[in-house]
């Protein structure tokens, strides 16, 4: 593994500063404050040189009870917690919540140092480490080497250096693919620089000159320049603590708990779905409804509880949830998150984010929760389902997808294209996805709407296709509408014509007075040649479902309308067309006059006629005169 991030943790004044600053030489408490009263209070950073050559980075939290919020800010991330106990004490009250929030996040990784191991004697070093021993026994932690140690006298530091690189090696791999993501975890102005965030590189990777958004305000911003363990670098890697010199930001803009990440990457949302579960040694339980501290990421925000099965969770026990947020956050499936109590502020649970971009859920729906459930336990495929599923939209942007979904694209696009294979969901734009089920829903109200349309109006060809958008589809892209009608034509649900929409299998069938009636409107174009009746002595001639007969011959090509005012019988259209090439070839331009002359029609049909062809791309306007375009 190439980028390991350590945490610390552990009861106030166990030493863990001290036992990192003899392991790094670096002293991380930098506040005034810090060192005259000799605690830590905001989170401290260093670098550890491991002996296999690699460098480490280390985060250095605070141990008081009343600095928990930057503790939280600061195991944010972490690979491997140095989880500090001191011989002298044993196990204290912030031993137990560091240990609690530790497993709540999901760090499985640990490495328990009993510091000031040279102020007690070997009976009282054994006494401690059983202590410990039992403490972390079935937990994630529970193999974890237990090494004394001495900041002091240096006793075990080469032990602890060795153990620290050894189990490196087998932490899992820091998703480099996916865009990349920091949680702030502090913010500074440096002269001549300007604003510098700092936080752990989650994902990604971010390069020198990339745009970033800020997260959950939206702002768009530069990265001027990049740290990683003070040195300048061109790029920072997933697993890397990274300070980054933003472009145009005042201090005042960001803060700890604000999220960098690339432009349009994640969702900001103020109800998320999840899984909880209250600590089973916690004294308190949690009512639907109740306030709590919730903290994700480095941020913390108030939320408000909503149990969707019960009307309370106890300790120990788990459930799905949502979380209604009195401030917008910015997260994914799969993030983990604390649960503090809101007064007082005790640690009592924690869970995971089921949905990112949730909806208000009726309580006590049995399928509401089926589907977190599957969300739970399900596999990428299922993920990305009923990711699609729940949007309201008919398509979803492989964009959208993974705001919410924390995987690379690669392994996303996977998913798509096997999905895609066995039809369940289709690509009907590029990077554009919707659910076979919603389309088949929608094919289904299209079919009844045309059958009604049909049966109301038997000598029409259809449905203006922008009337079926408004009605159906308004809120898509033209695109879309587009891939979504030729997807209904191929399948044999509807016809396309000219911009009008039929059922596929809709013929217009006439009665034996309306054929006679055709016939005779037919008859009339053909004896007047090119001298036809203007549309409006048409309509005022025929009535309006004697006129529709007109609009079935226009669909049929027998008739050509050539503009809102004039329509031509079709043989004598084709042969005023070949006509009018006919004499241009041979005399290079023609004349509105000189269809007078050669195809004896006034003005009121040769001027139409010629627009029409100016239209069509037949002939082109030179002054008075057109010649072949």
């Amino acid at each position: 593994m190439a980028n390991i991030i350590i945490g610390t943790a552990g009861h106030i004044d166990h030493g863990k500063t001290t036992l990192i600053k003899a392991l790094t030489g670096i002293e991380t408490d930098r506040l005034k404050e810090e060192k005259k009263r000799g605690i830590t209070i905001e989170l401290g950073f260093a670098y550890f040189d491991l002996p296999s050559g690699r460098r480490a980075g280390i985060v250095d939290v605070p141990g008081h009870e009343k600095f928990i919020k930057n503790m939280l800010a600061g195991v944010s991330g972490i690979d491997l917690v140095l989880f500090i106990v001191a011989a002298d004490e044993g196990i204290m009250p912030q031993t137990v919540e560091h240990f609690d929030i530790l497993n709540v996040l999901g760090v499985e990784k640990g490495i328990i140092a009993l510091t000031k191991a040279d102020m007690v004697d070997d009976e009282m070093l054994e006494l401690v480490t059983d202590e410990v021993t039992e403490f972390i026994e079935g937990t994630a932690f529970e193999d974890s080497p237990i090494i004394p140690v001495s900041a002091i006298t240096g006793m075990n530091l080469d032990l602890l250096a060795d153990t620290i690189d050894k189990e490196t090696f087998s932490i899992k791999e820091h998703n480099d693919q996916a865009p990349f993501r920091l949680n702030v975890d502090r913010v500074f102005t440096m002269k001549g620089h300007g604003t510098v965030v700092t936080g752990t590189l989650l994902e990604g990777t971010v390069f020198v000159d990339d745009e970033i958004e800020i997260y959950p305000e939206n702002i768009k911003t530069k990265a001027r320049s990049i740290q990683v363990h003070g040195i300048n670098t061109d790029k920072a890697l997933a697993g890397q603590r990274t300070a980054i010199n933003l472009s145009n930001i005042k201090k005042e803009d960001i803060q700890r708990g604000d999220v960098l990440a690339k432009p349009n990457s994640l969702t900001t949302t103020h109800i998320i779905d999840v899984t909880i579960k209250l600590l089973e040694h916690s004294k308190r339980e949690l009512r639907h409804g109740s306030r709590v501290r919730f903290y994700h990421g480095t941020q913390e925000v108030i939320a408000r509880l909503i149990l969707l099965d019960r009307e309370k969770i106890t300790p120990g026990e788990e459930a799905f949830a949502q979380f209604r947020l009195e401030k917008p956050t910015a997260c994914k499936y799969g993030d983990r998150f604390v649960l503090r109590f809101y007064s007082p502020m005790e640690t009592i649970g924690g869970g995971t984010i089921l949905d990112s971009k949730a909806v208000k859920h009726k309580r006590y729906n049995s399928s509401v929760i089926e589907s977190m459930i599957l969300i739970e336990k399900g596999s990428i495929d299922e993920l990305i389902i009923s990711m699609i599923e729940k949007e309201k939209k008919l398509f979803v942007s492989l964009v959208d997808i993974m705001k919410q979904i924390g995987e690379s694209e690669v392994i996303i696009n996977e998913g798509l294209e096997k999905l895609v294979s066995e039809n369940t969901i289709l690509q009907l734009v590029e990077n554009n996805y919707c659910h076979v089920e919603k389309i088949n829903e929608l094919s289904e109200e299209i079919v009844i709407f045309l059958n009604e349309y049909h049966d109301k109006n038997p000598l029409k060809n259809g449905v203006n296709q922008e009337e079926i958008r408004s009605k159906f589809l308004s809120d898509i892209k033209k695109n879309q509408f587009d891939a979504m009608l030729n997807y209904f034509v191929v399948n044999g649900i509807v016809k396309s014509n000219n911009g009008t929409i039929a059922l596929a299998n809709f013929k217009i069938r006439l009665s034996k007075e309306q054929m006679i009636k055709k016939d005779e409107i037919l008859k009339v174009f053909k004896e007047s040649g090119l001298k036809p009746p203007t549309i409006k002595q048409l309509q005022s001639q025929y009535s309006k479902k004697e006129y529709e007969i007109i609009n079935i011959l226009i669909n049929e090509g027998l008739l050509i309308k050539i503009n809102s005012e004039m329509i031509f019988e079709k043989d004598f259209y084709l042969l005023a067309k070949k006509d009018i090439i006919s004499y241009i070839k041979e005399n290079k331009l023609i004349r509105v006059k000189d269809l007078k002359d050669f195809m004896d029609i006034s003005r009121k049909y040769s001027v139409p006629l010629l627009e029409h062809f100016d239209d069509i791309k037949v002939t082109k306007r030179v002054d008075d005169y057109r010649i072949l375009y």
